[in-house]
C-alpha cells in the first residue's frame, strides 16, 4: 500500500519531506507579508471608507427623517380637529333625521287624511249604489205583486178593455 510509503520519517501527520514544510511555511508568511505591506493600506482604507459611508448615510437618514417628523408635525398641525368635525357631522345628522321625521309625519298625515277622505267618498257612493239597488228591488216587488193583484182582481172584460187602451195609447203615440 501506498499509504505506507508516505508515512516516512516524518510519521502519519507530515506527508513527505519536512523541508517542503519549512519552505511552503516560508512562502505562506512572505507572501503574507507582502500582502499586509502592499494591499493592507488599501484594505484599511477601503474599510474606512465604507465605515465612513455608511456613518454619512446614516446621518442623512437622521436628517432626512427629522426634517420628515418636522413636515409631518406641520401637516398635522394644519388639519382640522377632527373631534370637532366628527361632532359637527353628528349635529348635522341629527338635524338631518329630525327634519326627515317632521317631514315624514306631516306626509304621513296628509295621506291619512285623503284616504280618510277617499273612504267617505266610497261610502256615500256604494250607500247612494245600495239604496239604488233596493229602490228597484222594491220596484220590482211591487210591480210583480200589483200584477198579481190586477190579474187575481180583474175578470176578462176589464182585462180586455186595458190592453185594447194600451194598445190605442201605442198607436198614437207612433
Amino acid at each position: 500500500m501506498n499509504l505506507i510509503a508516505a508515512e516516512g520519517p516524518n510519521g502519519v501527520h507530515l506527508a513527505g519531506d519536512i523541508n517542503e514544510v519549512y519552505w511552503g511555511s516560508i512562502a505562506f508568511f512572505v507572501l503574507m507579508g507582502l500582502i499586509i505591506w502592499k494591499a493592507g493600506p488599501a484594505i484599511k482604507g477601503m474599510l474606512t471608507g465604507r465605515t465612513d459611508r455608511i456613518r454619512n448615510e446614516l446621518a442623512e437618514a437622521a436628517q432626512a427623517r427629522d426634517e420628515a417628523q418636522a413636515v409631518l408635525n406641520e401637516s398635522t398641525a394644519d388639519l382640522p380637529d377632527v373631534d370637532a368635525e366628527a361632532d359637527r357631522i353628528r349635529s348635522e345628522a341629527v338635524e338631518t333625521a329630525e327634519r326627515l321625521k317632521t317631514d315624514i309625519v306631516a306626509k304621513a298625515g296628509v295621506e291619512a287624511q285623503t284616504l280618510k277622505d277617499r273612504a267617505a267618498v266610497d261610502i256615500e257612493n256604494q250607500k247612494r249604489q245600495a239604496l239604488a239597488d233596493i229602490r228597484e228591488e222594491v220596484a220590482r216587488l211591487t210591480r210583480g205583486a200589483t200584477e198579481e193583484v190586477v190579474n187575481d182582481s180583474l175578470d176578462d172584460a176589464a182585462h180586455s178593455d186595458l190592453i185594447e187602451n194600451y194598445i190605442n195609447q201605442v198607436s198614437q203615440l207612433s
